[in-house]
């Protein structure tokens, strides 16, 4: 690309002459197809004259556009020669100079000049750019894990090139193809090695949760049946980044598996779905933060079936498929936990039995994988992920091989009137207000669910759990019904009763030892680029992490 400055005026005739090129900004080539006409751009300080020795080539006069831009058409004679052939052109305008060389080819044509700073990749990440010549501006096709750019019409052509790092177990390669037609095209091939992680599995669980300042699920995702983001939109490594700048250092990743299958004979798990899903923990564990996989509702085999006592088809996908996840992603260190379901359907202490006898199963089957697995946190969901049925005493935790690898999973939604109800109902009305500096006079909208209700919960997992040395995770709560837009509502104060809310969750959930995990489906943070759309919902969150303090 040719930097240029523009040289400054002086009386001194003992001045230097500026160098050649400075102060015009060109693109150094230039390719015609045949006898097509093509417009070159020029930046100077004033008005440029062209020149060239070819008479082949009509140079027309130069067009002021904007701000210094002077556009000049180029057009050839038809080439007779049946090969390419070259001139300079020299611009002049005043005392600055520059060349451009001009190809007329037979046709269209584009062709990869130069790839800087080559065709190895860094394996944590970055930048590369490609520097073509073409008769018409290409299309480029790239891998998703790269993000595109094209260079601007006063440079020469280039593309750059994003790319994020491969924190896969394996190396991958992408092919780039710069298109003018379907049949006329350049491509090169770009090879990226795997980066090499941290293997650090010290850590207990405990440990591990007092790290964990603030978490968010990357909900209604790669959890949807059968295609990632049906019900969002997909990842993308910049989304992922963003979060890791708001605050965020743990991301829950709900995983479907069961409609991913290549083989239902067999269990066997599509390994394209395995590798994305390891791309994706490798995009939350490569920028700094801890990551959690299960397996969510996934159409339901599996948590929706407790109900009905224990079963050994489900039981042997259970560890059908967990054996696959594990082996794929052995190879993530201590930044990685499991969580071996969602939310287990309850009805009866059989159902429970079943959810245990299911959770053993997976436990047995992740630390059977060795290597990182044999250590690796476990996190094991109450029954319906609900605090009171989770901690009556009936449910206990899978046996270990290891000890304190550990952790016990529900999630809030409390109180249904204000955080999920979407209609009102004969028995009770949705509540739009919650905290009493946010109420409402008179308003019969108002929640009766307090604050207090909040920390009484949180204490009950504490007292059942953490206590005895076991950390929890509240792996999902929000107000799924912002109703912001609803008619007859006071928006400031709803909002404001959204932001309580969260903030009083978050901090009571770390204050008994809950590691808190956001539930955010896009309504919240855009899924294309990480920046925020309601701000109210997520200072909540952080304001609440930032008063909550873990007990251990």
């Amino acid at each position: 690309m040719l930097a240029a400055g523009f040289a400054a005026c002086s009386d001194d005739d003992n001045e230097p002459a500026p160098a050649w090129g400075e102060g015009i900004t060109v693109k150094k080539e230039v390719a015609l197809a045949a006898a097509a006409p093509q417009t070159l751009n020029i930046k100077a300080p004033a008005a440029p004259t062209l020149k060239s020795e070819a008479e082949w080539l009509h140079i027309g006069q130069p067009e002021a556009k904007s701000a210094g831009i002077y556009a000049v058409q180029l057009q050839a004679d038809i080439n007779p020669l049946g090969e390419p052939r070259s001139t300079e052109i020299e611009i002049t305008a005043g005392q600055h100079k520059a060349t451009v060389k001009l190809t007329q080819l037979a046709g269209d044509a584009v062709q990869i000049l130069e790839i800087t700073p080559g065709t190895t990749l860094d394996p944590q990440g970055g930048t590369v750019t490609i520097k073509y010549l073409a008769t018409a501006e290409p299309s480029v096709t790239a891998p998703d894990w790269m993000a595109v750019e094209k260079g601007r019409a006063l440079t020469e052509g280039v593309v750059t090139l994003t790319y994020s790092g491969n924190y896969k177990d394996a190396p991958r390669e992408a092919e780039v193809v710069l298109s003018i037609t379907k049949s006329i095209s350049a491509s090169v091939v770009l090879q990226q090695a795997n980066t090499s992680l941290p293997q650090e599995m010290g850590s207990t669980a405990k440990e591990l949760a007092a790290k964990m300042y603030a978490g968010i699920n990357i909900g209604n995702t790669m959890e949807c049946p059968g295609k990632e983001g049906d019900w969002s939109m997909p990842v993308n490594e910049a989304y992922v980044a963003a979060l890791a700048r708001m605050g965020f250092n743990a991301v829950r990743i709900p995983c479907a598996w069961d409609s991913h299958v290549s083989d239902a004979a067999t269990n066997t798990i599509d390994p394209a779905w395995l590798d994305r899903v390891d791309e994706v923990v490798g995009y939350v564990i490569g920028n700094g933060m801890y990551a959690i996989v299960n397996i969510h509702w996934d159409g339901g085999w599996l948590e929706n079936t407790c109900k009905d006592g224990w079963n050994a088809d489900v039981d042997k996908k259970q560890r059908d498929y967990w054996k696959q996840i594990a082996e794929k992603l052995n190879h993530y260190d201590e930044h990685l936990l499991l969580a071996a379901m969602n939310e287990p359907n309850h009805t009866s202490h059989t159902s429970t039995d079943a959810i245990m006898k299911y959770q053993q199963a997976m436990l047995d089957v992740v630390r059977a994988t060795g290597d990182n697995n044999a250590s690796r946190v476990l996190v094991m969901q109450v029954p319906n992920t609900n605090i009171d049925l989770g901690t009556q005493g009936y449910y206990k935790m899978p046996v270990d091989v290891v000890e304190d690898r550990l952790m016990v999973e529900a999630h809030f939604y409390d109180s249904y009137q204000f955080n999920m109800m979407t209609q009102d109902e004969g028995w009770g009305k949705c509540h739009w207000y919650w905290g009493e500096e946010n109420f409402v006079a008179g308003s019969d909208r108002n929640a009766t669910h307090t604050p207090d209700d909040v920390r009484r919960q949180m204490q009950k997992m504490k007292t059942a759990y953490v206590d005895k040395g076991i950390p929890a995770i509240i792996g999902e709560y929000c107000v799924c019904e912002d109703r912001s837009s609803y008619a007859g509502i006071d928006k400031a104060k709803h909002q404001a009763s959204l932001k309580l809310w969260n903030r009083v969750t978050t901090r009571e959930a770390k204050n008994a030892g809950c590691v808190p995990f956001f539930w955010e489906t896009g309504g919240d943070i855009n899924r294309i680029d990480g920046s925020v759309r309601r701000s109210y919902q997520l200072d909540g969150v952080f304001e609440g992490a930032a008063e909550g303090v873990y007990p251990f």
